[in-house]
């Protein structure tokens, strides 16, 4: 009898575990900062009711290659300040497209202002171009950005892209990393030494102001650490030592 009351319990052990594996979190236990990202793709968002639901940031698609503006750009970015989120923006990158002409594209298109995060360079894709060279177009975008904006952007991508062509590029690991793994329960780790700012934990979640599904986003850090991340003006908090290059750096891979 007791030897099938500890199969019973051992089978139900495995039952419940089984689920806390495989449960999405709409908001990730463990975390105090939590964000969403949007495009033209969640069509009209009430960042007001984004506010409620317990969000405090949100990305949002600027960008793509040097030919596309996202149709949803400037309505969020402006209805995002309205509804005091903090906010940022991404330029999704396209490998296979001149950086510099891809900077150029971002910046006519962005303003940041005092309080804003620092531009994102998405990039999940290598359109068949060559990892050195990937890594030095990423790297000519990045500084021109950051020259252009005067504080450093972050890098977006996943983390098989990351840990298999960007990990070990000395250029590309300064960089904020902001991860996306959509692990039900752990964490991600990045290769080597380097750690994760931000972790999208999921692609298909819900928030209160928009229709269907979004990303769902965690900060690792508290919103005060959250600010000193932003252009300095707006908050308090002392902002984060930065360095701007006065020329160009050297391109290394």
């Amino acid at each position: 009898m007791l030897k099938k009351i500890s199969y019973i319990f051992f089978f139900f052990l495995i039952f419940i575990i089984g689920i806390l594996f495989t449960v999405t979190w709409r908001k990730k236990p463990g975390y105090t900062v939590h964000g969403i990202d949007v495009s033209y793709y969640q069509k009209q968002v009430n960042f007001s009711k984004v506010v409620d639901d317990g969000f405090s940031f949100v990305i949002i698609k600027a960008t793509e290659g040097d030919y596309l503006k996202d149709r949803n750009f400037a309505v969020n970015w402006n209805a995002a300040k309205h509804d005091q989120l903090i906010r940022g923006t991404y330029h999704f990158f396209r490998a296979d497209i001149d950086p510099i002409k891809q900077a150029n594209w971002f910046v006519k298109h962005v303003k940041l202002l005092p309080g804003d995060l620092p531009p994102v360079l998405d990039v999940e894709t290598t359109e068949n171009v060559s990892i050195p060279l990937l890594r030095e177009r990423m790297t000519i975008w990045l500084n021109l950005v950051e020259k252009k904006f005067g504080i450093k952007p972050i890098i977006y991508t996943n983390l098989s892209f990351y840990n298999d062509y960007l990990s070990t590029s000395k250029a590309l690991t300064k960089y904020p990393i902001w991860i996306a793994a959509y692990s039900k329960f752990f964490s991600p780790r990045l290769e080597g030494k380097n750690k994760w700012m931000m972790w999208q934990y999921d692609d298909n979640g819900s928030a209160k102001g928009i229709e269907g599904p979004v990303d769902l986003n965690v900060f690792q850090g508290t919103i005060g650490d959250l600010r000193r991340y932003c252009i300095p003006g707006r908050f308090e908090e002392t902002p984060l030592e930065i360095h701007i290059p006065k020329e160009l750096p050297s391109i290394s891979r």
